[in-house]
C-alpha cells in the first residue's frame, strides 16, 4: 500500500507541474515568439498524452488477507473426570486401613483401624470404627471376595443389629488381593470405591449391596502392608456420579 500511495502523490504532481499557468502570457505584437493558440492546444494535448503514459500503479503489491483452506479445529468438551469420559464428579473420598482379612465372615471376624471421610454431592460424611462390646470391633471390616479384598465402613451398628437383617449405609473398597507393596493409581490397579445402601447380617455372614450413589476408580493409594493375612493402605480421590454407566455397574444405582 505504501508503494500504491507514493505513485499517487507523484502522479498528482505531474498534473499540476504539465498544466502550468491557465492563460498563457501573451508576447508584444510583431514579436517572432507569439505563441498562438493553436500551439497552446498541442501543448495541452502533449500535457494528456505525458499523463496517459504514466505507468499505472502495481496492484501486485497490495496486500491480501491470507485465507487458510483448513477448517478450524472443534476442541472437546471438556470433562470434570481425566479417567472416566462422561461422568461427573460429584465429590472427593480419604481413607484409611489397617487391619485383618477375613476368609469368611462371622461372630468370629474381626475389624481393622482406620475411617473413611467423604464428601457427597457437597455433603461431609465420616465414618468411623465400630466396636460391640462383648464382640470387639467390628468395623471397618476386609473380607476375601472372588480374589478381591473388600473393606466396608458402616453408617452405625449396634448388638440389636446382630440379630439379623441391618439396612446400613457403607462405603467400600475393592482391591485385589495380590496387590503389592507399593503406590499409584485406583484404575492401573483395577482398585474402586463405591458408597451406597448394604444389607448385612453378621451372623448369617451375608453382605450384599443393594445400590450405589457413587462408583469411583479415579484416585491414587499406598499399600504399606499386605502379606495375605493383614493389609495397611491409605486412598484417595474422587467420586463420580454413576449415572453415565448406570448399564455397566455391578450395582443398580441408588433412586
Amino acid at each position: 500500500m505504501r508503494k500504491v500511495s507514493l505513485i499517487l502523490v507523484l502522479f498528482i504532481a505531474f498534473l499540476f507541474a504539465g498544466c502550468g499557468d491557465e492563460d498563457p502570457k501573451p508576447t508584444a505584437n510583431g514579436d517572432e515568439n507569439e505563441v498562438s493558440d493553436d500551439n497552446t492546444v498541442f501543448e495541452d494535448v502533449d500535457a494528456q498524452n505525458d499523463e496517459e503514459n504514466v505507468e499505472a500503479p502495481d496492484e501486485t503489491v497490495v496486500d491480501e488477507e491470507v485465507v487458510s483452506d483448513e477448517e478450524p479445529v472443534e476442541e472437546p468438551d471438556e470433562n470434570n473426570d481425566p479417567v472416566n469420559s462422561g461422568f461427573e464428579v460429584i465429590g472427593t473420598f480419604d481413607l484409611s486401613y489397617s487391619g485383618q482379612i477375613n476368609e469368611s465372615v462371622s461372630l468370629q471376624s474381626r475389624g481393622g483401624n482406620g475411617t473413611v471421610n467423604f464428601t457427597y454431592n457437597e455433603m461431609p460424611n465420616t465414618f468411623n470404627e465400630i466396636t460391640i462390646p462383648m464382640v470387639g470391633t467390628l468395623f471397618p471390616l476386609a473380607m476375601v471376595n472372588s480374589g478381591n479384598v473388600i473393606i466396608v465402613w458402616l453408617d452405625g451398628f449396634g448388638a440389636s443389629d446382630l440379630s439379623g437383617d441391618a439396612q446400613k449405609q457403607v462405603f467400600g473398597i475393592s482391591v485385589p488381593q495380590n496387590t503389592v507393596i507399593g503406590s499409584g493409581n485406583m484404575a492401573g490397579a483395577n482398585m474402586y470405591a463405591f458408597f451406597g445402601d448394604m444389607t448385612v447380617n453378621v451372623m448369617g455372614g451375608k453382605f450384599e449391596i443393594n445400590c450405589v450413589r457413587t462408583v469411583t476408580n479415579v484416585g491414587n493409594y499406598e499399600v504399606t502392608a499386605n502379606d495375605g493375612s493383614n493389609l495397611t493402605m491409605t486412598a484417595s480421590g474422587d467420586l463420580l456420579d454413576p449415572s453415565a454407566g448406570a448399564a455397566y455397574l455391578p450395582y443398580p444405582a441408588c433412586e
